[in-house]
């Protein structure tokens, strides 16, 4: 509760709340990522009250560290499972790491803009957070986030067509996204 009451002060000058328009921003390393933060840096420039939290999501763990062989053994079992957890936890911190430079350039390209370093957060999607889609999963963070409108690059998360037979991302927010605005930059 304590956080929630710094995050929403009052503006003594307007008698608005602090960040009371709160964006999902979905980045990535792709031309259309950029494009869309352009287009938020532009458009929130200098303007107070917006809080931007940025979605970063990580690919799918590759499927040899999704589960192991199993064994009949119940101690080298245990062995093997922690083995794997911690192969996994790896694999996310490096993927996460990778992610930092699109990031940063996100974060200076809105700073620049003239958004208060406050103003902006960082999330990254779980690859164990088992949804059926990405667009479940923008939806949820969205949710979560209290984040009212949601922010993608027409060809964001490129790497998503393999995992949805090709259908496009910022079309399936489009026909599951209700009480959403939705900006598509393209």
């Amino acid at each position: 509760m304590e956080q929630t009451s710094r995050r929403i002060r009052s503006d003594s000058a307007t008698g608005k709340k602090a960040h009371s328009h709160r964006l999902l921003v979905v980045v990535d390393e792709s031309s259309s990522s950029k494009r869309a933060v352009g287009y938020i840096a532009r458009v929130l420039a200098s303007r107070r009250g917006f809080h931007v939290c940025l979605a970063y999501f990580l690919s799918q763990l590759p499927p040899t560290l999704l589960e192991f062989g199993g064994t009949e053994d119940p101690d080298n079992e245990r062995q093997l499972e922690a083995q794997l957890k911690t192969e996994q936890r790896q694999w996310i911190a490096a993927a996460r790491k990778e992610a930092q430079p699109a990031l940063n350039w996100t974060c200076t390209k809105l700073r620049r803009a003239g958004l208060p370093p406050g103003s902006l957060t960082t999330k990254f999607s779980d690859p164990f957070r088992g949804q059926n889609s990405a667009s479940e999963e923008i939806l949820e963070l969205a949710r979560i986030n209290k984040c009212r409108t949601i922010v993608v690059g027409r060809r964001s998360l490129s790497w998503l067509n393999r995992l949805t037979a090709g259908k496009d991302l910022a079309e399936r927010l489009v026909q599951s996204g209700k009480g959403f605005a939705l900006w598509i930059v393209e």
